[in-house]
């Protein structure tokens, strides 16, 4: 284990001999940086951004990245397989390299099938099992496109001046109707579901802790002060929402200088 980290950072030094940044902590500089699991295994494929300047990169097979920082700057880490991680780059500007912890899963409830005890019976069972038939399929009826939107569930169709001239009553049924509206506003939330709850995941109270280092009645304040500003909302890209909520946050320590981030 020892002699694997020992290898990389040399490596990784060998990298940084062209690179070594100032003595001014207020330039920028190309920062080169390993990063590992728990047991100092490189994790390729991590996604790093630089949250002041939103430039980013991705960490190759030996872990390892290199990125323009300023020392004052904040790196955002994010691998599917780990946490995802906030670090100062002063936190790590020695080192030069960062720990991320993995994420462990809940595995759902496991069903066993009479397909046999090896993986031959498993894999013969499948192949001679026919597919099954939706009662649309066994109708011949025609596969329905996931992007499909019923004509009474779209909304600019509904409001167009050309459904109003073609259908005026229609167009006053649809758009005055309270059960029509109900009706849309059910249909939407349900086909933006997974989108609401991303966006509810990364605005979510232990998130907001992690990226402000706040607990208790100031990460209430904070809280507060974000929501009233916040122009992003579900439609976002995720780059979009940490960067606007670490803007915010930049913000409200300005205006809040004795709120402590113990």
């Amino acid at each position: 284990m020892y002699s694997r980290k020992h290898l990389l950072t040399a490596l990784l030094l060998t990298f940084m001999s062209a690179s070594l940044f100032s003595q001014d902590t207020d330039s920028a500089f190309n920062f080169t940086c390993i990063v590992y699991d728990e047991s100092y295994t490189p994790i390729g494929a991590t996604h790093v951004i630089n949250m002041n300047t939103h430039e980013g990169g991705v960490s190759d097979s030996l872990g390892i990245f290199s990125l323009a920082v300023d020392m004052n700057d904040t790196l955002f880490f994010r691998n599917i397989a780990y946490r995802e991680t906030f670090i100062p780059v002063a936190a790590v500007a020695e080192d030069r390299y960062v720990i991320l912890k993995r994420i462990i899963y809940p595995l759902q409830e496991a069903k066993v099938f009479p397909w046999g005890s090896s993986y031959e019976d498993f894999s013969e069972a499948i192949i001679n099992t026919p597919a099954p038939q939706t009662l649309g399929e066994a109708l011949g009826l025609p596969r329905k496109d996931p992007d499909y939107i019923p004509f009474d569930m779209d909304v600019a169709t509904l409001k167009s001046a050309g459904f109003l001239l073609t259908s005026p009553v229609s167009f006053f049924y649809y758009n005055m109707s309270k059960r029509e509206k109900n009706r849309r506003k059910l249909f939407w939330n349900e086909k933006n579901r997974e989108l609401h709850e991303r966006f509810d995941a990364i605005v979510s109270t232990e998130s907001l802790s992690n990226i402000t280092g706040l607990n208790g009645d100031p990460l209430v304040a904070f809280m507060a002060y974000l929501f009233k500003r916040m122009v992003c909302d579900y439609r976002c890209n995720e780059l979009k929402i940490y960067s606007e909520i670490y803007a915010h946050w930049e913000v409200f320590q300005q205006l809040n200088p004795e709120i402590s981030t113990q």
